[in-house]
């Protein structure tokens, strides 16, 4: 077996200080740079709403309460699955290549870039609107209380990713642990511990990392 193919993140993009210029074009490297700020503008609306029409509809608190929460376990699941395998596939050719640095290879050479933390809305939006399409069919006029707790957890992922690269070992507990879980994806094994706002999927599949002792 070829073990070069076993590293989804290629060896030459070892963690490097700075950024980098993605774009020649202007229009598109300013579209590639994204501040929390601008995230949290865009989302909390779109759950305000999405709360407001899952009560507006007559959906019980109780019956809200199991979708919201069957909205956020499938999105920790969601955010695993994507880091894993979309994020970290082993490129073949140079157009793939280029692909999987713009997707993610660039936040592994560049991991402390403030304005590639969170993914641009103009793509989040695009898999909101289909991920809402496909939750509608599923669930009819019960989407909104799933839809709220997916898209409050894809808000949390995105905090929770830049949070970490911009504070050191945080006192929280909690935090502390998703901290150190996400430091070593990036400095220990980039092919384990793909879980950012929750470690429980690595838990489940076995990719966490092995402890230090």
């Amino acid at each position: 077996m070829n073990e070069g193919r076993l590293q989804r993140i290629p060896p030459h993009l070892a963690p490097q200080k700075g950024e980098i210029r993605l774009f020649k074009n202007k229009l598109l490297e300013r579209l590639s740079r994204i501040s929390p700020q601008t995230v949290l503008a865009v989302y909390l609306p779109i759950i305000v709403f999405s709360v407001w029409k899952s009560f507006a509809i007559g959906v019980s608190p109780l019956v809200f309460g199991v979708l919201f929460l069957s909205g956020v376990i499938f999105w920790t699941l969601l955010e695993f699955v994507l880091h894993r395998y979309a994020f970290h596939f082993f490129p073949v050719g140079d157009f793939q290549v280029r692909v999987q640095f713009l997707f993610h290879g660039v936040h592994h050479q560049y991991p402390n870039d403030k304005d590639r933390l969170v993914m641009p809305v103009t793509l989040s939006l695009l898999i909101t609107a289909l991920l809402f399409l496909l939750f509608s069919v599923i669930f009819g006029e019960f989407v909104w209380g799933f839809f709220v707790g997916v898209t409050l957890g894809y808000l949390a992922y995105d905090m929770t990713h830049y949070s970490i690269h911009h504070i050191r070992a945080p006192r929280n507990v909690y935090l502390k642990r998703l901290w150190k879980h996400h430091m070593d994806h990036h400095y220990r094994d980039t092919n384990k511990a793909y879980g950012v706002s929750s470690a429980l999927w690595d838990h489940v599949f076995g990719t966490m990392q092995t402890q230090k002792k």
